[in-house]
């Protein structure tokens, strides 16, 4: 597993073939391959994501697409588009914006992400 540090600010693309955790701050895009990506109550993320499992504690604005499963916990506070087959909020979460649960559009937009960063 992989930590960015809650001093760090990154500003760019991250790409992880494991677990990945963000207490600090992200700016661009994150691909987390076959892993887990938690954001912590400190971290913020304003990137466009994607990953197997998004599970989120902190802040969030931008797009989250996860093959699997979407968290939200109760300290979350999340402007963003989320496609998943699975999407969970917790009471007390703040969300803004839309979800899609349709799995053809869930995997025509990782085939287009796969196919930008194979390009």
């Amino acid at each position: 597993m992989t930590t960015i540090g809650s001093s760090i600010v990154i500003t760019g693309d991250v790409i992880s073939d494991e677990d990945l955790t963000v207490e600090g701050r992200v700016k661009g895009m994150i691909l987390v391959r076959d892993g887990t990506l938690t954001i912590t109550e400190r971290g913020q993320v304003h990137a466009e994501v994607r990953g197997a499992r998004v599970h989120i504690d902190g802040d969030l604005k931008g797009s989250v697409t996860a093959t699997e499963r979407i968290t939200l916990t109760a300290t979350a506070a999340v402007k963003a588009s989320l496609s998943a087959n699975h999407v969970v909020i917790a009471d007390g979460a703040r969300f803004t914006g839309g979800i899609d649960m349709d799995r053809r559009t869930i995997v025509a937009r990782l085939a287009q992400h796969r196919a930008v960063q194979t390009a």
